[in-house]
């Protein structure tokens, strides 16, 4: 159930993975769909942070969720999925509800 916030606003609760720098080459190897990840992790960092606030401004609360890309490629493995998007993003939600 959403939170409420004191203005009776629903709150959203929302995992945004958030990858290391020095791991960002790896997921693009890794990963099922590269084309859609930026070339480099600066360049990721800059959409990341714009799509945050976007989020932000509609309410939401945006939490960042420290992703290792191993742990997500052995996630993915174990499970039998491709590492893409639709993955990364169930790693992530089930990361925030740990």
């Amino acid at each position: 159930m959403p939170k409420k916030h004191k203005r009776g606003k629903s709150e959203v609760v929302l995992g945004f993975a958030w990858y290391r720098p020095e791991q960002w080459s790896l997921l693009r190897e890794l990963a099922a769909d590269p084309q859609t990840l930026e070339p480099t992790h600066t360049e990721w960092v800059a959409e990341a942070l714009k799509s945050m606030a976007d989020l932000r401004a509609t309410g939401a609360d945006v939490r960042r969720i420290d992703v290792d890309v191993r742990e997500l490629a052995s996630w993915c493995r174990d499970r039998g999925r491709p590492l893409d998007g639709s993955a990364r993003a169930a790693f992530v939600t089930e990361k925030l509800s740990q």
